[in-house]
Formats: structure tokens, C-alpha cells, sequence
């Protein structure tokens, strides 16, 4: 008996001792991905590359996807915006101990990146490996760079902080998934509300020292902090805005109809863009992209909370319509004519709107001439097809020809006819006084480009605008010191700063203009309006 028991209690004990034991036995393995630092700092104009450390111990490689969100911050004097863009591709872990390059790219201008990673992988379930909070900064020079690198690791060194890591763990429930598939603007919401409580963080951290400085100092010190107070009362109020606003289209069912059939169709939000004047009124634009690379877009206008106008744009969409027009007899006619002269196809730009929508196909030959064929799908019928030629070298030397020959027939006879009068002319009459040459008014010329840009942008001409409005500063400066010529942004900032004139607030303008102007940044109407209220305080 007392055997009987002894056997039982050793076979409890050894249960116990595998109960205990740790479930990696069975699934031994783990990623870790580290980096040594959570902020790096690149010099403007210098390629960012951050080597991740990996650590698998599957013993085997592990295919996956990276996702990665990049949000850029632009903090320049009175400008400040952000934007946030994520994306997604296959990639595969190598076994042990490896680092991984990855780049992020130049920036002309300072700037933040903040990057969030995300690995996900199938290992006898579904885990994932977050890596958030990595910065890139882009800072104006080699000192800025270092001594920002060298504070970094002091700090480090003396809070003892370890590298940023993570390890693989459980997969998050489908059903936060969802969540955000039904609210497509809660991962921004979310994003800006940090930058938001962040921003607050370092001023409420920072106002001791501004106070004590106001007291040292004088009542300049006192105005900055209330400044800066006022532009985070600003953000605030423009980002409750927007959330009231996302919060509105999101439930509205034609919106939600629309976005759900595109992730039906394997798109992935990648942006989202609004502009609202009421927490139930205003523009948007959602952006999205499948895996495969394949783009679509869906924009609009909601007033008072009712869809007036939606607009979705799609790959398969844009493929039947090119279906259609190349079944159209007068697109066929003109793209044979064009590759009988060489040309071939180049990009096609499709441009939906409300009643119908635009094709442009470019054309373009081995001598760099160009050629467009232009039409308009409506109620899915093809109609003003026309076709556009540019720099058509042939048909040029004959006109340039043609037109030489007039001119110098009509010269000759108005040569003999002013020699014939010459001659019948006994005396010369006295030439009349020749009028006076009125002065160039610049501010009135730069005050109606002003005008102009404003024009511009109420058509949604974005680029023009801030180019045009850009031209209206630099004319009005450089006239104004005495230049008078065209000159280019960086030659009026140098000859402002060289002077000791005030340059500061026309760089962050010229700045601005140049990234709209360049596709780096896009369009909103409150930096145009600072654009604009700043440019008409100096032309007065």
C-alpha cells in the first residue's frame, strides 16, 4: 500500500514538473528586433540608414510582412504640419543574429520622421513584432547633428536607458481589426492626439524655465510663451475639428459603403486627407493601395453631414474605361497615325468627376516630341476625342519655312514703298517728342499676383498658387532693395541676410511654395492663407 502511494506521488510530481514546463519547448523560438538608440540624426541633404538588429532563433528563416508608418513633422517658425503615410510589403527574417538597413530616404529641408514597424508572421499561429517610437531627424548642419547625437548618449548614459527592442508576441484580436477597417480614421486620430498631448508635454515641462527667463529677461520672453500657448490652443481646436469632422464621414452609410467595397477588394488605407469648415461640413480625400502596388482614391464633399458629391477612383475602373477608348474608332485612327510617326505611349492620367471622366494618353517619339490624345467617358460613351501635337520637328521646318518666305516678300515691298516716299520728300518732319516711359509699379504688379494666386487656389490649381504667390514676394523684395531683375529665392534670402534685413518669415514662405510646387508637400488652405497674410503685411 504505502508502495502503491509513493508510485502515485512520484507520477503527480512528474505531471507537475511538465505542466510547469515552458510552452517554447514546443514552440522554441522568438524574433527580436533592437536598435541602439530610439533618435538618429542626419544631416539635410544626407541618405538616413539605421541598422535594426534581428535575432530569430527559429532555426529557419521567417517570411512575413513588414508595415511600416512614417509620420513627417515640418516645424518651421510659424508653419507647422505633419502628414502620416503607411505601407506594406513581403519580407523575410534570416535565421540568427543579422542586421537590416533600412533606408529612409533625403529631405532638402529639417524635418522629423517618427516610424513604427510592425513584422507579422504565421508560426503555428499568428504573432507579430512591434518596434514604435524610431525619430529620423534631418537637421540644417554638422553641428546641430552632433552635438543633438552627443546629448542623446549623454542622456542615456546617465538614465542607464536600454536600446529600443521588441520581441514577437500574440497577434492582436481580428476584432480591433475591424474597428479601424469601420473607422478608417481612427489610426490618425490617434497619431495626432499623441503629437497633440506631446507637444503639450514639453511646453508644460519647458514653462518653468520661460517663466524664469521672462523675470531675468524682459516682456519679449512673456509674448513668445503666449505664442506658443495661442498656436497649441490653434492645433488643438483644428485637430478637434478634424476628429468631429472623420467622426462624422465615417458614419455616414454611402462613405462607409464605398470604403468597405474597396477593402473588399484588397485595398489598404494608406492616407487620409480632410479639410472640414464644421464638424459636419468640409473636403476629403482617402487614399488606399493593395499590396501589389495597384492605387485608388476616394474624395468628395459632405455638407451638413449629407454626401454632395463622392467620387472613387480605382484600378479596375480606370482599366475599363482605357477598355472602352480603345475600342472607340477615333482613338484607334489617332494612335495609329501616331505610331506611324514613331510615337509610342508613354503614362495615361485618368481624372473622374462628377458627370464624366477625363483620359489624357501621352505620347512621346525618340526625339523627345511629344503627343496627347484627350477624351471624355460619359454614361459610358466616348466622346471629344482629340488629338494634340507638340514640337513636330516636320511639320515645323515647313510652317517656319513658309512663314520666312512672307516676311521677307513683305519686307521687300515695304522696303521699295518707304524708299519711293523717301525720296518725294523734300524735308524732313521733326520726329515727335516720344512719350514718357511710366515708372513699374511692383507693388501694384505684386499685389495682383496676390489676386491672381488667390484664384488659383478657390480652382484648386494648387501648384500655380503657391507658385504664383511665391512670385509675388520675390518680385515685390527684389524691386523693393533695388535689385530690380528676376532673381530666385535663394539669391533675395542671401542678399536679405547678407544686408541685415529681416529674412526669416520669407524663407518659411519661399520654403513652403517650393515643397507644394514640388509634389513634397500638399496643399492646405491655412498655410496659403498664412502664405497670403504674411506677403500682403509687407507689400502693404
Amino acid at each position: 500500500m504505502k508502495r502503491t502511494v509513493r508510485v502515485i506521488v512520484i507520477m503527480l510530481l512528474f505531471v507537475s514538473v511538465i505542466c510547469d514546463v515552458d510552452a517554447s519547448l514546443f514552440n522554441s523560438g522568438d524574433i527580436t528586433f533592437s536598435l541602439e538608440q530610439s533618435d538618429y540624426y542626419f544631416k539635410t541633404g544626407e541618405n538616413a540608414v539605421v541598422n535594426l538588429d534581428s535575432d530569430n532563433s527559429y532555426g529557419q528563416p521567417i517570411s512575413g510582412t513588414l508595415s511600416y508608418t512614417l509620420t513627417q513633422s515640418v516645424n518651421q517658425g510659424s508653419f507647422q504640419y505633419s502628414s502620416s503615410n503607411t505601407k506594406s510589403t513581403s519580407f523575410s527574417v534570416k535565421d540568427g543574429k543579422t542586421k537590416i538597413p533600412l533606408g529612409f530616404g533625403t529631405s532638402d529641408t529639417p524635418l522629423t520622421l517618427t516610424v513604427d514597424l510592425k513584422f507579422s508572421y504565421n508560426k503555428d499561429e499568428d504573432r507579430e513584432v512591434a518596434l514604435n517610437g524610431l525619430k529620423i531627424h534631418f537637421v540644417d548642419d554638422n553641428t546641430q547633428k552632433n552635438s543633438q547625437q552627443n546629448s542623446q548618449r549623454n542622456n542615456q548614459q546617465n538614465s542607464q536607458n536600454n536600446p529600443l527592442s521588441s520581441s514577437s508576441q500574440k497577434a492582436q484580436q481580428n476584432s480591433q481589426q475591424n474597428q479601424q477597417q469601420n473607422d478608417p480614421f481612427s489610426q490618425q486620430q490617434k497619431q495626432m492626439q499623441q503629437m497633440i498631448n506631446q507637444m503639450t508635454g514639453n511646453q508644460q515641462a519647458n514653462q518653468p524655465q520661460n517663466s524664469q527667463q521672462a523675470l531675468q529677461n524682459n516682456q519679449m520672453n512673456q509674448d513668445s510663451s503666449a505664442l506658443k500657448q495661442q498656436i497649441q490652443q490653434q492645433l488643438q481646436q483644428q485637430q478637434q475639428l478634424k476628429q468631429e469632422f472623420q467622426k462624422t464621414l465615417s458614419q455616414n452609410p454611402q462613405f462607409q459603403k464605398e470604403h468597405q467595397d474597396l477593402l473588399k477588394q484588397g485595398y489598404n488605407l494608406t492616407s487620409a486627407n480632410v479639410n472640414p469648415s464644421s464638424k459636419d461640413t468640409g473636403n476629403f480625400q482617402m487614399n488606399y493601395q493593395k499590396p501589389n502596388g495597384e492605387k485608388a482614391s476616394l474624395k468628395g464633399n459632405m455638407e451638413n453631414g449629407e454626401m454632395k458629391d463622392m467620387q472613387k477612383d480605382t484600378a479596375e475602373s480606370r482599366q475599363q474605361i482605357m477598355d472602352k477608348l480603345q475600342q472607340d474608332k477615333s482613338f484607334k485612327k489617332y494612335e495609329d497615325k501616331l505610331q506611324q510617326q514613331g510615337f509610342s505611349r508613354k503614362d495615361t492620367a485618368v481624372s473622374p468627376q462628377q458627370n464624366k471622366t477625363t483620359v489624357q494618353v501621352n505620347y512621346a517619339d525618340k526625339n523627345n516630341n511629344t503627343a496627347d490624345i484627350k477624351a471624355d467617358v460619359i454614361n459610358d460613351t466616348v466622346e471629344n476625342v482629340k488629338l494634340t501635337q507638340q514640337n513636330d520637328k516636320k511639320n515645323n521646318f515647313w510652317k517656319i519655312l513658309l512663314w520666312g518666305l512672307i516676311i521677307i516678300v513683305l519686307g521687300y515691298f515695304a522696303y521699295k514703298k518707304l524708299m519711293v516716299k523717301f525720296r518725294k520728300k523734300k524735308t524732313i518732319e521733326p520726329e515727335s517728342p516720344s512719350k514718357p516711359v511710366k515708372p513699374f509699379d511692383h507693388k501694384k504688379e505684386a499685389l495682383s499676383m496676390l489676386e491672381r494666386s488667390k484664384e488659383l487656389f478657390a480652382g484648386k490649381d494648387y501648384k500655380e498658387a503657391y507658385g504664383r504667390a511665391g512670385q509675388a514676394l520675390r518680385l515685390y523684395l527684389s524691386y523693393e532693395n533695388h535689385l530690380r531683375k528676376e532673381v530666385t529665392n535663394d539669391e533675395i534670402i542671401d542678399y536679405l541676410r547678407k544686408h541685415k534685413k529681416s529674412h526669416l518669415d520669407a524663407k518659411e514662405c519661399f520654403d513652403l511654395c517650393s515643397l507644394v510646387e514640388f509634389a513634397k508637400y500638399e496643399a492646405n488652405k491655412k498655410d496659403f492663407d498664412k502664405i497670403l497674410k504674411y506677403a500682403e503685411k509687407i507689400i502693404g
